[in-house]
């Protein structure tokens, strides 16, 4: 592979990306088509894509292709500002997908977090969201059901926070967190129609009540390029 040719490739479609000829979310040429127009072989093609892809400025989306990456939304997990909020404050539109929802026994974990006894029952969901149509987080949570009893019966696409401020007059107050650059395993990155191994976010997070009982354990998946963490801190 000559690596000459892989980093003008580079050049070149990072050039275009700077100068906003590629305008953010447009799709690139396929690997074959970029192959044929600049004599280049599929390896190094890939290789060049790949090279932009880890400096975050374009994507590739499973059996779709390769696209310009969009503007990252700018996120402070210490927050109690709901996704669908803070993502439409910033001129985007949020989607939220439920993938799965059950009632199952609390494991050993997350029983003690939640002074339950083990094997009680808690409320598994999974959801995938979006912004601007692009699958970007996807996050696993257990919610504690002795404290939101029937939660299970709610729209679970909805901001949680609002719907237990509207419905069980809650709200959350301290939480513990936990960030981890990390790859992505291929449970989430399947789910974000990505290639398992990619570079993403993991975040950790445990809301508590204001009288310190744990409301919801959250297990966060990023897409390492459309999330920048932004956290003020004030006296």
């Amino acid at each position: 592979m000559s690596t000459h040719h892989y980093y003008q490739l580079q050049s070149y479609f990072r050039e275009l990306i700077e100068l906003k000829t590629l305008k953010s979310g447009s799709k690139l040429p396929s690997e074959r088509e970029i192959g044929e127009q600049f004599k280049l072989t599929r390896i190094t093609v890939r290789q060049a894509l790949q090279n932009l892809e880890a400096e975050g400025l374009i994507y590739r989306q499973n059996r779709k292709g390769w696209f310009v990456t969009p503007p990252a939304v700018v996120y402070n997990p210490s927050s109690h500002l709901s996704f669908n909020l803070y993502v439409t404050e910033q001129g985007f539109v949020p989607h939220t997908e439920k993938l799965m929802q059950q009632i199952e026994p609390a494991n050993g974990y997350i029983a003690q977090l939640m002074n339950i006894p083990e094997n009680a029952p808690v409320l598994y969901l999974h959801r995938r969201r979006y912004i601007n149509q692009r699958p970007v987080l996807i996050e696993k949570m257990y919610i504690n059901t002795r404290l939101l009893p029937d939660i299970e019966k709610e729209d679970l696409t909805q901001s949680l926070s609002q719907l237990l401020k509207n419905n069980y007059q809650r709200e959350y107050r301290d939480m513990d967190l936990v960030f981890k650059s990390t790859s992505l395993p291929s449970s989430a990155a399947n789910d974000l129609g990505i290639s398992a191994g990619q570079p993403g976010l993991h975040i950790e997070r445990i809301n508590y009540t204001a009288d310190k009982q744990v409301l919801e354990v959250d297990y966060e998946f990023w897409r390492h390029d459309a999330v920048t963490i932004n956290i003020a801190i004030r006296d």
